[in-house]
Order: structure tokens, then C-alpha cells, then sequence
């Protein structure tokens, strides 16, 4: 009997043995647990702040529910808890694939990526800065290119894509070019205004080159975040797959980093259609900037060679009245203003109608030709030889006085009789009279110094000619 209660006690002992062991080997697997738990807890606290801020958009319907499983993780809501709020950002995620939540809220986060979101700002943007320019040209040119600028407008409000601006840009170039060729305005006026306007439209399409910069730079952030975004998500896949514990966890966070995963390719595929289209529209915009700045070269030379000829004698080359008026006022402005001196000095070909009548006014015309030909090279550029009418020239000479006026019109007439033209075996020989006089203190115009060389010349012809008077 003593013998069968020391083997139970035996029995016992050993059992107590086994099960404390069974319960060491417990403990060390909860304390595994506990710690493999704690790691996953902290690997997605880790990593899930960095989804959420991109995600958290408040006034959507999943930036709302990103906002509550931020809260939640930071409370260490319950498991079910937690469930609850990733059925809510998959249901938002769905929502948004196919509109917005509600009428009155914001684009969700990824709808941001859609192609109008952008596009459609960059064109109203072009749109308001050509419609600007089109607003000045209405308030600086006539009335009647009031109707082209109607049509300009009404064609701006068509616009649906950014390369349909390049018509635009043409449509105000040929105006433009209109403008040039019928406007009788000073021409240094026409070529300020016209500057102005291709300046302007030059800033338009430079905010333009800056807003595809910025886009390749967005989206490249996009891709960069894509790839650190995918990298994390595929760590914590990684690390779930090892946990041989708390499945249901695991499926339940798993559940919503699919959803996650689903909406963020998605937004690649979007990001990969901006930057197809922000490219095709790029090199368009390069093209067209090219064919801008070609536009505005012949449009600066087309301006510069008309008021060229508008202010340069045909016959001669040298330059005409009209450049001499616009030039002699300059001059007396600058003298009343800082007493600049200047002098004018009047060429008068000698018995110029005797030769036109002698020899005819081919022979004529070739004198006039050679005058200025032969007078050219001893003048400075700051000086302007005009012909001021039939066989008359005026040379204006800044910071010139009386003395160094006289010196260079004795040159031009010594320079002069030595032409001489062959016709019909007969030479032809040509000389001029010279009047020279000086800007003093107490004129009041130009006229008074052109009355006083012009009197110079008179006293030259009437002293023989071929010589040089000063008054």
C-alpha cells in the first residue's frame, strides 16, 4: 500500500515536472509572440505615417479616413477597430475611381494626378496672359483692327490644348506685321510698342517652359516616392510573412496595404500619361518657341528696313527730309536742355539745272550720287548728311562749333571739284557752295540756325560759288 502511494506521489511529481516545463515553454512562446507582436507594431507605426501624410487630405472622404487611423494607431485602437477604419479608406479608394465623394468637397489625392487638374490650370493661365496682350494692342492700335482682335479673343476661348496657342502667337504676328507696313506713325514709336508686345509674349512663353520644368520635376518626385513607397510596403509583406502568429492581424493589415498598392500603381499609370503628354507638349512648345523667335528676327528686321527706307533718300542713299527734321529737333532739344553745340552746314550743287539741262537728268542724278558717295568718308557716324530737297544737302554735326564745321566743309568742297563725268567726249565737273553756321545762345529753334546757314550759302553763290561762308 506504501508502496503504491509513493508511485502516485511519483506519478504526481513528475506530472507537476512536465506541465512546469510545458509552462516555461509556453511563456518563451508568448514572450516570442509578444516580441514578434511588438515589432510588427512598431514596424507599421514606423511606416504608416509616411502613407498617411501623403494620403491625408482633409475635406475627402479618404483623407477623413486616413486622419482616423492615424488617431487610432496613435491610441492603440483595438484590432477590430483598426478593420473597421481600412474598410473605410478601401470604400473612399473605390469612390474616387470613380468621382469625387461629393459635389461640395475637394479632389481626393489621387485624383490630383488626373490630367485636367493641371492642364487645365496651365491653359487658363495662357489664356489670360495672351488675352492681356491682346487687350493692349486693342487699347494702342486703330479702330480698325478692332475686328482681328474680336477674332483673336473669340479663338482663345475655343483653345482646349496648349499647342492651339501657337496659331494665336501667329494671328498677333501677322497683325503685327500689318500694323508695320500701314502705319505712318514715327517709326521708333512702332518699333518701341512692338517690342513691348513680343517682350510680353516672350515672358508668357518663358512661365510656360518654367511650368513643364516644374512638371518633369513633380513628377519625378512622384516616381521617387513610388519606388521608396513600393520598397516599404514590400519590407513589411516580408516581415508579415515570417509572423507564424496573430494571422488574423496580419490579414486584416494586409487587406489594406493591398488597397494601397492597387491605387498607388494606378497613380503611376497617371503619372506615366502627364509625362507622355507633358513631354509631346513640351517638344511642341519648343518648336513653337523657335518659330517665335525666327517671327520676332524678321519682324525687328521687316520694322528696321522699312523706317530705313521711310527715312533714307532713293535716289542717293543719303538720308531724307523727314530724318533730318526728326534729327535737327533732337539736337536743339539737347541744346536748350544741356548746351550741347552743334552746326548745320547746307551743300548747294552749283548750276545744278544748267547740267540737268545740258546733259540730262540722267547725268544729273549721277552727280547727286557721287556727292554723297565722295562726302561720306570724311564724316563721323555721330554726323547726318541728308538731302534736303533737288540738288540742296544739310549735314548736321553734334558737338561741333563753328571753326571745326568750317574745316570739314572746306574738305567736302575741295573733294567735290574734283569730279568730273565723261559724256559725249565732254567732261562734266560739278562744285558746290557751302553755308556753315553754329547753334549760339539766343536761339530759340532750329530755324534760326538754318536761316543763318542758308543766308551763308546765298553769299556764297553770289561771291562766285564753289566756296564755303559761315554766318
Amino acid at each position: 500500500m506504501a508502496e503504491q502511494r509513493d508511485d502516485k506521489i511519483d506519478q504526481l511529481q513528475a506530472e507537476i515536472i512536465k506541465l512546469r516545463s510545458q509552462k516555461d515553454h509556453l511563456l518563451k512562446e508568448l514572450d516570442a509572440v509578444e516580441a514578434q507582436y511588438g515589432n510588427l507594431d512598431s514596424l507599421y507605426r514606423r511606416y504608416f505615417p509616411i502613407i498617411l501624410d501623403v494620403l491625408s487630405e482633409e475635406g475627402t472622404a479618404l483623407g477623413d479616413a486616413c486622419i482616423q487611423l492615424g488617431s487610432a494607431m496613435r491610441k492603440k485602437a483595438s484590432p477590430a477597430k483598426i478593420e473597421y477604419i481600412f474598410n473605410q479608406i478601401k470604400t473612399a479608394m473605390i469612390q474616387e475611381d470613380i468621382g469625387p465623394a461629393a459635389p461640395k468637397k475637394k479632389r481626393g489625392f489621387f485624383s490630383t494626378f488626373r490630367k485636367n487638374s493641371s492642364e487645365d490650370q496651365m491653359l487658363n493661365n495662357l489664356r489670360d496672359s495672351y488675352q492681356n496682350v491682346v487687350n493692349h494692342l486693342k487699347s494702342n492700335l486703330d479702330k480698325k483692327y478692332t475686328i482681328k482682335l474680336e477674332l483673336i479673343t473669340s479663338n482663345l476661348l475655343k483653345i482646349g490644348d496648349i499647342q492651339a496657342f501657337e496659331e494665336v502667337r501667329e494671328n498677333i504676328f501677322s497683325l503685327i506685321f500689318n500694323y508695320i507696313s500701314e502705319t505712318s506713325q514715327d517709326r521708333e514709336k512702332v518699333n518701341a510698342f512692338i517690342r513691348d508686345i513680343v517682350a510680353r509674349i516672350f515672358e508668357i512663353e518663358k512661365r510656360l517652359a518654367s511650368s513643364y520644368e516644374h512638371t518633369s520635376s513633380l513628377l519625378s518626385s512622384n516616381q521617387g516616392f513610388g519606388s521608396i513607397l513600393n520598397d516599404e510596403m514590400a519590407g513589411i509583406k516580408k516581415s508579415f510573412d515570417v509572423a507564424e502568429s496573430l494571422d488574423d492581424l496580419r490579414a486584416k493589415i494586409s487587406t489594406g496595404l493591398a488597397s494601397i498598392e492597387k491605387a498607388l500603381q494606378k497613380k503611376q499609370k497617371v503619372d506615366q500619361a502627364i509625362s507622355r503628354l507633358a513631354e509631346k507638349s513640351k517638344t511642341s512648345f519648343a518648336s513653337g518657341f523657335a518659330k517665335l523667335k525666327q517671327e520676332l528676327q524678321v519682324a525687328t528686321k521687316y520694322s528696321e528696313e522699312l523706317e530705313k527706307k521711310l527715312n533714307e533718300d532713293q535716289l542717293t542713299g543719303a538720308k531724307n527730309r523727314r530724318a533730318y527734321d526728326k534729327k535737327i529737333e533732337e539736337e536743339m532739344d539737347r541744346f536748350l536742355r544741356y548746351k550741347n553745340i552743334f552746326s548745320l552746314l547746307i551743300i548747294d550743287v552749283d548750276k545744278f539745272k544748267n547740267i540737268n539741262d545740258t546733259y540730262g537728268h540722267a547725268i544729273g542724278d549721277r552727280c547727286l550720287q557721287e556727292i554723297i558717295k565722295r562726302t561720306r568718308p570724311l564724316l563721323r557716324k555721330s554726323d547726318m548728311l541728308a538731302r534736303y530737297g533737288g540738288e540742296e544737302f544739310v549735314l548736321i554735326m553734334p558737338e561741333t562749333n563753328r571753326e571745326g564745321a568750317t574745316q570739314v566743309a572746306e574738305k567736302i568742297r575741295q573733294t567735290i571739284e574734283k569730279i568730273e563725268f565723261l559724256y559725249k567726249e565732254e567732261t562734266v565737273r560739278v562744285t558746290v557752295s557751302i553755308g556753315v553756321s553754329c547753334i549760339k545762345e539766343g536761339d530759340k529753334s532750329s530755324k534760326d540756325l538754318f536761316e543763318r546757314a542758308d543766308m551763308a550759302v546765298y553769299k556764297a553763290k553770289e561771291n562766285g560759288r564753289n566756296q564755303v561762308m559761315t554766318q
